[in-house]
């Protein structure tokens, strides 16, 4: 009976022993949430985001972590779909997350802004619709921060560059008037054209999953634009790039981000990836990429695109939150974001506005596809951005 006593007691005092080290072991793994397109139409960025971040995790991971614990993220594939959106976010929460690499795909963002400020678990996106940061009552999102130029920048630098580099001045605009990310994109740039005396020639709309646009570009060609701003995601970007030879729209296109690679090589015809123009988030020749450019170079068998850098300097972002913030609780991550200065990242010197939860002072990298190449312009700011 002893002995079967002292059996019994040395097996419970063993699963309280392992228990324990079980719970030492996950309070040493911070969660990190990572919600991207991993399928569906915009699934080139959002596996580029994630493989930036793992690369970025690895890397902290490998130097101790978060004072020795170990950063771990878990991925959503949110399927480009609002409401798979907002389950991957509440299961995160649940799981114990205390940030999110967000989409960057700025209707998600919308729809999560209000989840998010309720829940206190900071999402950190490329969502560059100004209304995903900053509500109508022009109060910062509480939870939700930018990690490039939003919308209104973007758009003011390629109007800028349109008229003032480029000298176009007679503008047809192509936009998906569905999505909130072209809609963002295509007001600022409109409004800067005609207050700088341009004129916009011919505005054409489609909806999502068009994909003939023959219609709205001989229009745009008839009504004798001179260039076509395309603030579109990549698949349409592809699609119209080649219908734009196909109608004989022989003019120069104003391009959004989704036209940095790998879009070129997604058109069939490089003969017809040409005259284009863009701004990037960074230089490849500027020296603080190579050491990630390398990592992934050599892990993938390809050149990364702008987004595995973003993905990277989300996490940097949200490792600085932690260190100004004071700990590693979802709280004070939260607190810590608005206060990051100068953070020095792959895509540029980061510092969060307080009152907008953006980047501010962020300029961006000209370039212009020729015959299906980049061809780097240099580093462009338009003047109203230096006042």
């Amino acid at each position: 009976m002893k002995n079967g006593m002292g059996k019994w007691l040395f097996c419970a005092v063993l699963v309280a022993v392992l228990a324990g080290f079980a719970g030492a072991a996950s309070a040493k793994e911070i969660l990190i949430g990572n919600m991207q397109d991993i399928s569906g139409p915009t699934s080139v960025w959002g596996n580029a985001v994630t493989r930036g971040a793992e690369i970025a995790i690895e890397k902290i991971n490998a130097a101790g972590g978060i004072d020795g614990a170990m950063l771990k993220l878990v991925t959503m594939d949110t399927k480009a779909n609002v409401q798979e959106a907002i389950k991957g976010y509440n299961s995160l929460v649940s799981s114990g997350a205390v940030a999110v690499v967000g989409p960057p795909v700025s209707n998600i963002g919308l729809a999560l802004a209000p989840i998010a400020g309720k829940a206190g678990v900071p999402v950190v996106g490329s969502f560059i619709d100004p209304r995903v940061t900053v509500g109508e009552d022009g109060k910062p999102q509480a939870a939700m921060f930018l990690m490039q130029p939003s919308s209104v920048q973007y758009s003011e630098i390629m109007a800028s560059y349109t008229i003032d580099v480029l000298g176009l001045r007679k503008v047809g605009v192509l936009y998906d008037q569905s999505n909130a990310f072209a809609v963002s994109l295509m007001k600022p740039y409109v409004e800067y054209i005609k207050a700088a005396g341009g004129e916009i020639a011919s505005e054409q709309v489609y909806t999502k999953g068009d994909k003939d646009f023959k219609t709205q570009l001989a229009k745009i060609r008839e009504a004798g634009a001179d260039c076509l701003y395309f603030p579109n995601y990549i698949q349409e970007a592809v699609l119209v790039t080649n219908q734009r030879k196909q109608v004989g729209l022989d003019i120069p296109i104003i391009g959004g981000l989704d036209f940095a690679p790998p879009f070129a090589s997604l058109v069939n015809d490089p003969e017809a990836a040409d005259n284009i123009y863009l701004a990037n988030n960074f230089s490849e020749k500027e020296p603080q990429l190579k050491e990630v450019w390398d990592i992934y170079k050599g892990k993938y068998g390809e050149n990364p695109v702008n987004k595995v850098f973003l993905g990277y300097d989300k996490i940097l972002l949200i490792r600085e939150a932690m260190k100004l913030g004071g700990g590693t609780s979802a709280a004070q991550v939260m607190a810590g974001m608005p206060q990051v200065k100068d953070l020095q990242g792959t895509t540029g010197v980061l510092t969060i506005s307080p009152e907008t939860h953006q980047p501010v002072g962020l300029s961006m990298v000209m370039y212009k596809i020729e015959k299906g190449a980049y061809a780097e312009l240099g580093r462009y700011v338009p003047e109203k951005h230096k006042k």
